[in-house]
This record gives structure tokens, C-alpha cells and sequence, in this order.
């Protein structure tokens, strides 16, 4: 316990290191677990790991004080309570998922599941072990952060109330892909000639300005929309929010025929408890994701993206993922992804 903590002091209390928010990023090498994912029992061994792995990091770092979540994330001002909150919810979903992935039904209790994972981590493969273990160190940097930093700086983390959707209440093994910021002029096309020969029916949270071209009319057959608000920029003023949401409800309007909802993704998942409640009350569904690809990042590359995707998924067994089809890594993914979901008996949700 005292070596993590001190890889975490060594790793992020550096204000060099902290300015550098990309470098802390969560990745792994795919490669480097010991068997291949060719069915639903290998996803399960492989997903009990990754809960395994993930319960041993959270269990031996300290969030129970304001000083704790400072040291670990170098925050001047975090929120406790939030950061509580997500910790409690994370290691009931936790404590499910390996439940799911197990079938032993009798480990109810986070205690329980920190001394499985002392017994059974160390028979594991050690490379993968080795790897894994920074994986959900930058992991449960990226997610504490967020934590501390709501609601002052709203998120994906956690939610205002039950209007807002993060893919946590999906069935066992359901997953949504879901892709943000387009369309792209040259880019959302491929996407969508590639999900549609695989069958897969995504979710396109599209900005407003852009569908305004008489071009797009045709671009999403067979797949879903959703607002993504007029333009790409945070949603906390109500006045402004309002006029996006609703410019952005009337060029949906047009694409009516091809499943446009009114499900609305803030930018950067930000939003307001004010702006939520107004969009309750509009009936706009908020849409978040509890998977993140990262794929914007310029430092990861297209296997990195992949990785990351395919370990978030095994450690949650469900949910939200966000891609963005303006940035050319999703297209790169989805082979892998949708070879995993149909090798593991997965199954893409249709749309929203």
C-alpha cells in the first residue's frame, strides 16, 4: 500500500506533471493479456481481472479527506462529498459487475471483494498485472479529478437526477456507440457506411450549425440523432443554453424520418443543475456516456484508443461510449470493437 501511495505523490503531485493533463491518461496494451477474447467466458475471466485490478488501486488509495484528494489529484479546491459519492457508487458497480462476471452471487461487500483481489491478482499474468496497474492509476486519477472537481465543473462523473442517462442502468453486456461534435465534412460518411454493414445502429450527437447544409439531408440513414446544442462550447448560461437547444430542435426538425430525438449532450458533459432542470421540463433527456475513448487526444494513437475502449468495457460490462466523428479514430476502432462484442456474445444497443 505505502508503494502506491508514493507512485501517486511521484506521479501527480508535480505541478509540471499536472499541467500536462494528456501524459495521465489511462492506456494499455491489449496484447499483453495472457488469452484471447473469443467468447463470452474468456470476456468474463478477462472483466473479473479488470475489477479485480481496478478494487486493489482503489482500495489502496486514501479519498476519505479533502488533504487525501488533494495529494492525489493537486487540485487547490475539491469537493469531498462528490468525490464520496462517486466512490460509493463505484464500488457498488464494482461489486456487481463482478457478481455478473462470476456468477458468486455471495460477494456483497466491498471487504469481500478487496480480499479476492489480494488473493487472486498475484497468480495472474505479471506483465499484464504490471501494465494493468498504471492502466487504473491514470484511470482513478482521471475519475477522482473529475469527482472533486463537481459540480463546480460538471462532468460525465455523476448526474443531477434521473433525467440525465450515463449508460450505468444498461443491461449486463448491452453497450451504445455514440459519437459527438459532426457532421464531418469528409469523415462521418466512412463512419456510417461501416455501421451500417455491420448492422450497428449509433447515436450521432450533431452540433446545429452544421446540419444547416442541404448536404447532410441523407447522412444518417439508419442511424440516430441526437443535439449536441448550435455550438461546440459549454452550456451554463441558461439564456444562451436555451436559445442552442432550441435552434439546434428546429434543424433537427428536418430529420424527423431519420430518428432524430430529443436527447440533448452537453459539450464536455457540461451543464448546470439550473440548465438540467430546464431541460427536464422540455423533455430533453440528457445523454452522458461512462466510457471514454479519449479519441480526440493527439497523443494516443489509434491502437491506444482502442485499448483503452475495450479495457473500459471488460471493467464495466456495459454502458455510454463516447467516440467523435470528426477525429478519424473511431473509424480505426469499431473493427475491434464490434469483433469483441460479437466474439463475447455482447450486444450493441440500437440507438437510444
Amino acid at each position: 500500500m505505502k508503494i502506491i501511495r508514493l507512485l501517486f505523490v511521484l506521479c501527480f503531485c508535480s505541478g509540471q506533471v499536472i499541467a500536462a493533463g494528456p501524459e495521465k491518461v489511462a492506456t494499455i496494451d491489449r496484447d499483453l493479456w495472457p488469452e484471447a477474447i473469443d467468447s463470452q467466458q474468456a470476456f468474463d475471466r478477462a472483466s473479473a481481472a479488470e475489477i479485480l485490478q481496478f478494487t486493489n488501486m482503489m482500495s489502496s488509495v486514501p479519498l476519505s479527506s479533502e488533504s487525501e484528494i488533494k495529494t492525489l489529484t493537486g487540485l487547490k479546491q475539491v469537493n469531498l462529498d462528490s468525490v464520496l459519492k462517486w466512490r460509493e457508487k463505484t464500488q457498488r458497480q464494482l461489486l456487481q459487475g463482478y457478481r455478473d462476471a462470476t456468477g458468486q452471487t455471495g460477494v456483497e461487500r466491498w471487504e469481500a471483494l478487496v480480499r479476492l483481489a489480494h488473493e487472486r491478482l498475484p497468480a495472474l499474468n505479471s506483465q499484464w498485472q504490471q501494465a494493468s496497474a498504471q492502466f487504473y492509476r491514470y484511470y482513478l486519477f482521471e475519475q477522482v479529478r473529475l469527482a472533486a472537481l463537481f459540480p463546480r465543473i460538471s462532468s460525465e462523473i455523476l448526474t443531477y437526477d434521473e433525467n440525465e442517462v450515463t449508460g450505468d442502468m444498461y443491461a449486463d453486456g448491452e453497450f451504445l456507440l455514440t459519437f459527438d461534435d459532426g457532421p464531418h465534412p469528409t469523415r462521418t460518411k466512412p463512419l456510417i457506411k461501416q455501421l451500417t454493414e455491420k448492422e450497428i445502429h449509433a447515436t450521432f450527437f450533431v452540433l446545429g450549425h452544421k446540419l444547416s447544409e442541404e448536404k447532410n439531408k441523407g447522412l444518417y440513414q439508419n442511424q440516430c440523432l441526437g443535439s449536441h446544442g448550435w455550438r461546440h462550447r459549454a452550456h451554463k448560461d441558461l439564456s444562451w443554453s436555451k436559445t442552442s437547444v432550441e435552434q439546434t430542435d428546429q434543424a433537427l426538425a428536418s430529420f424527423s424520418s431519420l430518428n432524430a430525438q430529443k436527447a440533448f449532450r452537453p459539450p464536455y458533459g457540461m451543464r448546470t443543475e439550473e440548465i438540467s432542470a430546464w431541460l427536464r421540463q422540455q423533455g430533453h433527456p440528457i445523454y452522458l456516456w461512462n466510457i471514454d475513448s479519449q479519441d480526440w487526444n493527439t497523443k494516443l494513437s489509434a491502437k491506444q484508443v482502442t485499448d483503452r475502449v475495450i479495457t473500459l468495457m471488460l471493467l464495466r460490462r456495459k454502458g455510454m461510449i463516447l467516440f467523435h466523428d470528426i477525429h478519424p479514430k473511431a473509424n480505426l476502432a469499431l473493427p475491434a470493437l464490434d469483433h469483441l462484442v460479437n466474439q463475447a456474445g455482447l450486444k450493441w444497443r440500437h440507438c437510444l
